[in-house]
């Protein structure tokens, strides 16, 4: 099995938000059908270096693939997107983080990466491997407060604009 049987992966985690989710706040598991709203969220965080339609389009089709979303009022304010190899690569892959530009500085994407940490991990996944830009310094203090390590910096990993990467990887007894 890709998921841990009987884990049921469209209700929240329980996991420690230290205080950072506001009374109209929820995380939950999107899906194809909420399509739309997930690729203009992605064109508002990452306007020069999105995702294409086709690849959002495929990704969420494939059941190895966990879309999480943080909703205020039913609107998405963060996210969290995992690809789970498990049998082919045998890691667990942090595809995508984000969070809404008016809501950085509370904390929202430590909380997001745990969320994800826990779901791969309880998939029995040894490791999981994320990367953020170089320039990326919130992001790359996130991978370090949540226990992930920085393995290398890949040149000109990313296209638009031009930058290198900080590969993160964060492993687990078996």
């Amino acid at each position: 099995a890709i998921w841990p049987t009987g884990k049921d992966t469209s209700r929240p985690l329980r996991i420690s938000w230290e205080g950072c989710l506001e009374k109209n706040m929820e995380q939950k598991r999107l899906t194809l059908s909420e399509y739309d709203a997930i690729v203009a969220f992605d064109r508002l965080c990452f306007p020069q270096d999105h995702w294409t339609e086709e690849d959002w389009r495929e990704l969420l089709a494939d059941e190895r693939a966990v879309y999480l979303a943080l909703l205020d009022d039913g609107r998405i304010v963060g996210d969290v997107f995992v690809y789970n190899w498990q049998g082919e690569r045998d890691y667990g892959k942090i595809m995508n983080l984000a969070v809404h530009p008016a809501y950085r500085g509370r904390r929202l994407a430590a909380g997001l990466l745990r969320a994800a940490t826990e779901l791969l991990q309880a998939a029995g996944l040894p490791r999981i491997c994320g990367e953020t830009r170089l320039s990326n310094e919130a992001m790359r203090r996130t991978f370090a407060a949540c226990g992930y390590r920085l393995t290398r910096i890949e040149e000109a990993y990313y296209d638009h604009p031009p930058e290198s990467a900080c590969k993160y990887e964060r492993q687990f007894e078996k």
